[in-house]
């Protein structure tokens, strides 16, 4: 074999290896001339447009059968199309997405389209190298989730509706119902007071379970109110210090720690992103339930915070009469209580629905900890990823 002959040999055997790599890519590749006419396919492309060979070449993207569509369902022009436009501008077109219908199994292909001009030594175009991939399955996942998404928005925005007409209801039934209540519990009192002395010990009795009824009321209204105002706090969140809030929270209880001999210890508190009512609202909460469960010891109350790398972590300790571990979840739900109404304390059981409110608003949590009879310790954690713009103080 001389010199030639094996160049040729050569040079047939790498023709082959490139045409089994073309016929092996997953990718559709035509080549086309300068009037959009097809001159070379291989396998992919064939399988993707649902034609042959013989049906396909000679062929121009302007064939009526493609009945191409963009995206958006609207028909794309051919002078648009990917080909005819790299033709007319001698320019590389990238990532075009086009719905192509195929007559034989009567369905649509959609296509992620470039096309490539191959030029002339003058600058003309002579051949067009076009590359297409199918993204039909991708369409269908983006069309649900366009769904999805769409059904989650009209969802969000009725529940947003539905939210604002409860917290109205809320407000507009709790301050319509303090008025009644205060006639009530008033003329219960004048009752009381000008007729106790013709009154028997029954009747008086009845008059002071309806006072003490209308007063339990009224708790209640004002723990809702509470609770609702906790959840419509529109405050910006800033950068706050935690040992400031800890000192106005302590204040506000100077009287009964004095009376009561209480111990109040709190490590030194970082600086949080964070709401400054709500965060003090959180902590008189829970230094009011260490006050009031006390046990015969002298109450001992201890608040520390551990900076974990995505959230903070404050613990209020305890040394009271502590939690059956059966009611961990209950105390948290509003006007959940674990005692009667002549136990303890006079509250109504918002205290603690108010402080997982208000980690929830701060995109944290609550929890407890505790055993009877020797005290509990709340876990809450802040966030340190707030919605928020961050402020300085």
């Amino acid at each position: 074999m001389n010199y030639n002959a094996e160049n040729t040999f050569s040079f047939t055997r790498c023709e082959e290896r490139v045409n089994k790599l073309i016929n092996g890519l997953w990718s559709g590749i035509l080549l086309q001339g300068p009037k959009t006419e097809m001159l070379f396919s291989n396998k992919a492309a064939l399988d993707l447009l649902g034609l042959s060979a013989d049906e396909l070449f000679g062929r121009t993207s302007f064939h009526p059968d493609w009945n191409v569509i963009r995206e958006d369902g609207s028909v794309f022009p051919n002078e648009e199309q990917p080909v005819p436009a790299c033709i007319r501008t001698k320019r590389t077109i990238t990532n075009v997405v086009m719905g192509v219908y195929r007559p034989k199994t009567a369905d649509r292909v959609w296509l992620l389209v470039n096309a490539e001009p191959l030029l002339t030594e003058e600058g003309e175009v002579q051949e067009v190298i076009c590359n297409f991939s199918d993204i039909t399955d991708r369409k269908k996942s983006e069309e649900k989730l366009n769904w999805l998404y769409q059904r989650l928005e009209i969802r969000a925005f009725e529940l947003a509706t539905t939210n604002a007409d409860l917290e109205r209801f809320v407000y507009v039934a709790t301050h319509d119902l303090q008025e009644p209540l205060r006639l009530v519990s008033s003329f219960t009192q004048l009752l009381k007071r000008k007729y106790e002395k013709q009154l028997d010990e029954k009747a008086l009795e009845y008059i002071n379970y309806a006072a003490a009824g209308a007063t339990r009321m009224k708790k209640l209204i004002e723990g809702l109110l509470e609770f609702s105002s906790c959840s419509n706090n529109r405050e910006a969140f800033k950068a706050i210090d935690m040992n400031n809030v800890l000192q106005g929270a302590i204040a506000k209880f100077s009287k009964e720690i004095r009376e009561k001999g209480a111990e109040v210890l709190v490590r030194e508190l970082p600086v949080i992103h964070a709401n400054s009512y709500l965060m003090t609202q959180l902590f008189e909460n829970l230094i009011s339930n260490a006050l009031n469960y006390q046990s015969t010891l002298k109450p001992v109350i201890q608040i520390n915070c551990k900076d974990d790398k995505d959230h903070f972590l404050f613990s209020v300790s305890d040394n009271g009469i502590g939690i059956d571990p059966d009611y961990f979840n209950k105390i948290f739900i509003l006007f959940q209580r674990l005692h009667n109404n002549n136990e303890t304390n006079e509250g109504v059981g918002a205290g603690l629905a108010i402080c997982k409110k208000i980690a929830e608003l701060h995109r944290g949590t609550i929890h407890v900890v505790s055993e009877q009879g020797k005290g509990s310790t709340f876990y809450i954690t802040i966030s340190k990823m707030q919605d928020q713009p961050d402020e300085k103080v």
